[in-house]
């Protein structure tokens, strides 16, 4: 009785087994990675306007480029200190020294599926899905089933076979990272311009009128001469040899006057 109650429950055990063979599909992922390829550039550009977390930037070409939902733990070296976005002042320059990586995958996807072969006719054969539905399908001759365990082309498929087919998809991809280090100069500030000196003029008379004329400019003073006489004379031009000139002549006269006499 236990025996025949073992064996019952090994046929069950059995049966759902053969049941989730024949309704599961297994699907596996495989990613494959070539040969990354590195590649750099450098973009130079000056800060036109800055609003939150977006940046407009004119290039070096003259081109406008709008960089926008920046991430605030983006950092850019000013004058050797770190800032963010938010930071950054109009006229700043920017250098950016951009790395990208790129690296081909390819993604190879295998599902195995179960089914039941309802009829065959190679290369055609009909398979009764898991859901019930009958498939037709065209098999080349170099595809494999999965028949007990062993491998099997569509000419040795028989109706009422259950049966496991993979299919394999392989999608080509690509995967780019980039790394960027921004460095750049603050812009210079303007020199504050200097401050217009006070007037020393004196407020004009509240009676006066504001249409009064400026006074005549008084003439030029005359130039004067290249040469003048000096103020006194020379040593030479002394009164005492004046007095001798005039005694000289007192006494020629009075001889003179006495001859006349005579």
């Amino acid at each position: 009785m236990r025996a025949k109650t073992l064996s019952r429950l090994c046929m069950t055990l059995g049966a759902i087994a053969l049941f989730a063979a024949t309704t599961a599909a297994q699907t596996t992922t495989q990613q494959t990675k070539g040969t990354p390829t590195v590649t750099t550039e450098q973009l130079r550009g000056e800060v036109v306007k800055v609003e939150g977390n977006t940046l407009v930037v004119k290039m070096s070409n003259g081109d406008l480029r709008t960089f926008s939902n920046i991430p605030d733990s983006r950092r850019a070296t000013i004058d050797g200190v770190e800032v963010g976005v938010r930071d950054l002042k109009p006229g700043t320059k920017l250098t950016a020294n951009i790395t990208k990586t790129t690296t081909p995958v390819t993604i190879r996807t295998t599902t195995v599926k179960t089914a039941k072969v309802w009829y065959v006719s190679a290369p055609h054969v009909i398979l009764t899905l898991p859901d019930g539905e009958n498939k037709q399908y065209t098999v080349k001759d170099d595809f494999k089933f999965v028949v007990n365990g062993q491998p099997a082309t569509v000419f040795d498929l028989r109706a009422g076979m259950n049966v496991s087919a993979e299919k394999i998809v392989e999608e080509p991809t690509v995967e780019i990272t980039t790394e960027s280090k921004v460095v750049g100069t603050a812009p210079v500030a303007a020199p504050a311009a200097a401050k217009p000196a006070a007037s020393t003029a004196k407020p004009a008379a509240s009676g006066a009128s504001s249409t009064a004329k400026p006074a005549p400019a008084a003439p030029p003073p005359a130039a004067a001469p290249a040469s003048s006489a000096p103020a006194k004379l020379p040593k030479t031009a002394s009164p005492v040899a004046l007095m001798g000139l005039l005694g000289f002549l007192m006494v020629g006269g009075s001889l003179a006057l006495r001859r006349v006499r005579q």
